[in-house]
């Protein structure tokens, strides 16, 4: 049986302003939705970046940085290798003055460019070892009296690294070769100006004993 008329519902359309009113409600809350995905993004970019780690392993010549670099690499870290021996190398090669012991500028100027390159090609979100970095070059310039360019200067001051390994000078694995000249009076020589340069910029070193390359991994490791 039909309602009577007083008890019929009747639907009357809604507002004007209700209809605005709905409208803007769903397009503040489209805005806070993208607003909370583009946080989210912005926060696991963060989150990537935080777990980026830098790790420098420095050292005099001579004192097992590229056997353990090597070593490092094999269980999956990304490693950035010296690469100032195959520089002296090719310019043993190619008969040129782009070695250490007769143009430090010109060596160091090479030097630093594929450091800076390294530095930039870190792996995000992973520890990232580097054998020797600019800060390396930097000793070596203290060492031949020889002052930084402004734009090193201010390139050096913008590099962070998270951890500072050092390997000490080790007489029983001295050796020479044509890369490789230094004697092992210039190894300590070259050990003290690494620290001096190191700790001008503020880094503690943590100095790796002298044992096997598999301790040696085992104890960076549990100190990084």
């Amino acid at each position: 049986m039909p309602p009577e008329p007083s008890e019929r519902i009747v639907l009357r359309p809604c507002s004007v302003q209700w209809q605005k009113s709905l409208e803007e409600l769903v397009v503040k809350r489209q805005i806070e939705i993208g607003a909370l995905e583009v946080f989210l993004r912005y926060y696991e970019d963060i989150s990537i970046l935080l777990k980026t780690k830098r790790i420098a392993i420095t050292g005099a010549p001579a004192t097992g940085k590229t056997t353990l670099s090597a070593a490092l690499e094999s269980l999956g870290y990304p490693v950035f290798h010296e690469q100032a021996r195959e520089i002296i190398q090719q310019s043993l090669d190619d008969g040129t003055d782009i070695l250490p012991w007769k143009d430090l500028n010109a060596f160091t100027e090479v030097v630093w460019q594929l450091r800076n390159e390294q530095y930039s090609n870190a792996v995000l979100g992973k520890i990232n070892f580097y054998d020797r970095t600019n800060l390396d070059a930097y000793a070596y310039l203290i060492k031949g009296e020889t002052q930084l360019t402004e734009q090193w200067s201010k390139e050096l001051e913008q590099m962070h690294f998270d951890a500072v390994f050092f390997l000490p000078v080790w007489h029983e694995i001295h050796s020479l070769d044509k890369q490789r000249m230094e004697t092992l009076e210039d190894c300590i020589e070259v050990d003290g100006f690494l620290k001096l340069a190191y700790r001008e910029k503020g880094y503690n070193l943590i100095e790796v004993p002298r044992v096997s390359v598999e301790e040696r991994v085992a104890f960076i490791e549990a100190h990084l």
